[in-house]
């Protein structure tokens, strides 16, 4: 079975880019920076505060995860979309970035990882 984005309700409504002070990619060209997509479900409301399209980037150095993220690229998006106390969910948690950024802005979380050497990560860095 194939999972499609809109046959499960969601569509893109935003574009965001996180500049990177590093090259993490040689090709065509260098790439310093990430890019992700804001989806919604349905016709939610939009925050009282509307977050840059443009986001912050420190670099991990990834030494947890190959494409770790760090905690203040995600931070951002949880305060706008989600209120203190809500439950963030992160079905490829990776190295538990998303779980840090929600302990951090005052939110609880449900990680899902399927590579056990990567969940194992997680919870050891949560656990602290």
């Amino acid at each position: 079975m194939r999972f499609s984005l809109p046959t499960a309700g969601f569509r893109p409504v935003s574009h965001l880019v996180w500049v990177k002070s590093h090259c993490s990619r040689e090709g065509y060209t260098r790439s310093h920076h990430e890019v992700g997509f804001l989806l919604a479900k349905g016709r939610p409301a939009k925050p009282a505060t509307a977050v840059s399209d443009v986001l912050p980037w420190q670099y991990t150095h990834n030494t947890l995860h190959p494409d770790q993220k760090p905690v203040v690229a995600i931070a951002p998006l949880i305060e706008a979309f989600s209120n203190p106390g809500h439950i963030v969910l992160d079905p490829f948690a990776g190295s538990g970035t998303t779980g840090a950024a929600a302990r951090v802005c005052g939110r609880r979380f449900i990680l899902i990882e399927s590579v056990p050497r990567y969940s194992q990560t997680a919870r050891d860095r949560l656990a602290h």
